[in-house]
């Protein structure tokens, strides 16, 4: 399943990665022990990732824009969740496509934190410049487009605080 670890920057004991999954930049990519990358996703290495221990990044999730990741342990992204370290913005009249030439652009790039136990639903978008706490839940379908509090649950578009998770006992 992972025949060249020597093309990443990093990679733990046990980590699956299936051979169907897209991975790009493996240089900058760190991998921790027991994580999983399922078929189907699509990872880009931007200005970095480093995946915690034991995650699990499920078929047709999406890693892209260009920034930085960076994840805790025990973190899992659903289904066709996107990770979007990077992204083009409208403010100032500028276009918001990539064909056009650098001027015309308005490119943020930004870094992305999922700390330790973090679980974000299928389908929910994660901009740029996002730090999602320790233990946090977001609903699947949902966007993030701001920072996420410790051990709450998240839902919605945009998101919004609708309870409290349990705090997991660690040895």
């Amino acid at each position: 399943m992972l025949t060249n670890r020597d093309k990443f920057k990093y990679v733990g004991d046990n980590v699956i990665i299936y051979e169907m999954a897209k991975l790009i930049k493996e240089e900058v990519i760190e991998i921790g022990e027991g994580t999983e990358i399922d078929d189907f996703t699509f990872i880009y290495g931007g200005q970095g990732i480093k995946f915690g221990r034991y995650n699990h990044i499920c078929s047709f999730v999406s890693i892209i824009g260009g920034g930085e990741l960076i994840t805790g342990d025990y973190v899992g992204m659903a289904a066709g969740c996107r990770i979007m370290t990077g992204t083009h913005n409208h403010a100032n009249g500028k276009r918001m496509i990539s064909r056009v030439p650098d001027e015309q652009q308005e490119i943020i790039i930004g870094r992305i934190v999922l700390e330790r136990d973090v679980f974000i639903g299928s389908n929910a978008i994660v901009y740029p410049n996002v730090t999602i706490g320790e233990g946090a839940i977001i609903g699947a379908g949902s966007l993030v487009n701001r920072d996420v509090e410790p051990w709450t649950i998240n839902i919605g578009y945009p998101i919004r605080r609708v309870g409290e998770r349990p705090r997991v006992e660690y040895d």
